[in-house]
């Protein structure tokens, strides 16, 4: 129900459908890179722009809805346990957001672009990106207090996030650092680094910045949703 739900709302259903075939198109048309370490960059930040159109957005506005409407008071009355009442709720948003990137990447090969080089870190990178994107939508969604104000509560993170990909780009070893800091940009950048074979356990001084990045966020996200999550809908 949750999945047929996700259709329905228009913002949810343009993030569902169309972002990963605007994407797509952009892959294809656009200007294609010359090495696997541009192509890896090229990807991570479309993968890193898919979780936060696809995964973030329609986390934050799906559980915000769902607790502003008492559809998350309700279920507690069955016998769910917690748990499964927000698994139920976000399982959908996780399957499709995999989906979507696995999709898109396999659309990507299958176009031209280079195998990763190291398969691991890439299912690694995309694997913490969903995670963390849908932390975040859920930390977002305990501060908002209406699906209309998702549109306020979630820009920082979006645009924090779609900084990260100019910043990560850089030369300058402080501000890439000040990129890697950014939501989403950590295991974004470990698919980066997966495709063009660079993130391998001797790549000491990258790979743990990614990984801190990512457990920083997590930890984040954990902290608000402990301190601000409601089950009744805020006022």
């Amino acid at each position: 129900m949750e999945l047929r739900l996700l259709l329905r709302r228009r913002i949810t259903a343009f993030s569902v459908v169309v972002v990963p075939v605007g994407l797509a198109a952009l892959v294809l048309f656009g200007e294609r890179p010359g090495s696997t370490a541009e192509w890896g960059r090229l990807l991570s930040t479309h993968v890193a722009l898919l979780m936060m159109m696809s995964v973030f957005l329609v986390s934050v506005t799906v559980f915000t809805s769902r607790r502003q409407s008492r559809v998350l008071k309700r279920l507690r009355t069955t016998e769910l346990s917690d748990a499964a009442v927000l698994g139920g709720v976000l399982l959908p948003v996780v399957a499709v957001g995999l989906a979507q990137t696995v999709a898109f990447l396999v659309f990507c090969i299958a176009t031209g672009a280079p195998a990763p080089g190291d398969p691991a870190a890439v299912v690694a990178g995309v694997l913490l990106s969903v995670a963390v994107a849908t932390a975040a939508g859920v930390a977002t969604a305990c501060l908002s207090r209406s699906v209309e104000a998702t549109q306020v509560t979630g820009t920082p993170v979006l645009l924090a996030a779609v900084a990260s990909t100019f910043l990560t780009s850089s030369n300058d070893p402080a501000v890439a650092a000040l990129g890697l800091a950014m939501p989403i940009a950590g295991p974004a950048d470990l698919v980066a680094r997966g495709w063009s074979a660079g993130a391998t356990v001797a790549d000491v001084p990258v790979v743990p910045l990614d990984l801190a990045s990512t457990v920083l966020w997590l930890a984040v996200a954990g902290f608000v949703f402990h301190r601000a999550f409601r089950w009744e809908p805020r006022a």
